[in-house]
């Protein structure tokens, strides 16, 4: 990155991460906003495919400070995929004989039409997860309710939890010193993510 910006002639005085330049986007949006009497403290989280960020700063007028950063680079959406992908994938071994998951070409359209699935089950409470010819001209045809979703990632959804939760226990704050909690990151919109940051901030609203 440094070379980069040397080699296109700017100035670069020094590289933050993602968060702390959210942070500070934020701060430059907000700033009639904060007072030196009362700082104001916001948690961002990231949810994204990839990984989980939590990151607690605390807002002044024209400061901010970032009081805690914690990230867990393995878990995202894609692991909630993942975890439907090896449950269809059985169920489809099982009826026909043959395991798509030995195929990556029958992997990568499985994973394709879970991805769809879990987006639309962010509005809708059952999505179809139908691939014609999936594995030997057999077709997978399915419905995923949300219900279900939520109990095949339990797993993952109990370590989402717990990275917030970390958070919070690192940052020496309680939940009722966060003011707001911002969120980031395509998959905030899965409506359980939503349930699990309200009750562990404690918070009516995101």
């Amino acid at each position: 990155m440094s070379d980069a910006v040397a080699i296109a002639g700017l100035k670069c005085p020094r590289i933050i991460n993602e968060s702390t330049a959210i942070a500070l986007r934020y701060g430059f949006f907000r700033q009639k906003d904060f007072t030196m009497e009362k700082p104001r403290n916001v948690a961002f989280v990231d949810f994204g495919h990839s990984k989980t960020t939590v990151t607690i700063a605390q807002f002044k007028p024209d400061q901010v400070k970032i009081i805690c950063h914690h990230s867990e680079r393995n878990l995202g959406a894609r692991d909630f995929d993942y975890k439907v992908m090896q449950k269809l994938a059985a169920e489809f071994e099982k009826k026909h004989g043959d395991d798509p998951m030995e195929n990556p070409r029958c992997r990568l359209r499985l994973m394709e039409a879970i991805e769809t699935a879990r987006k639309r089950l962010s509005a809708d409470k059952e999505a179809p997860i139908n691939v014609d010819y999936l594995l030997n001209e057999e077709d997978l045809v399915r419905s995923l309710k949300r219900e279900e979703f939520e109990q095949i990632i339990e797993p993952c959804l109990a370590r989402f939890k717990e990275v917030i939760q970390q958070t919070i226990a690192l940052s020496n704050l309680n939940t009722e010193d966060i003011e707001s909690v911002e969120l980031l990151g395509d998959a905030t919109r899965i409506p359980i993510i939503q349930d699990i940051i309200k009750d562990v901030f404690k918070k009516e609203e995101l």
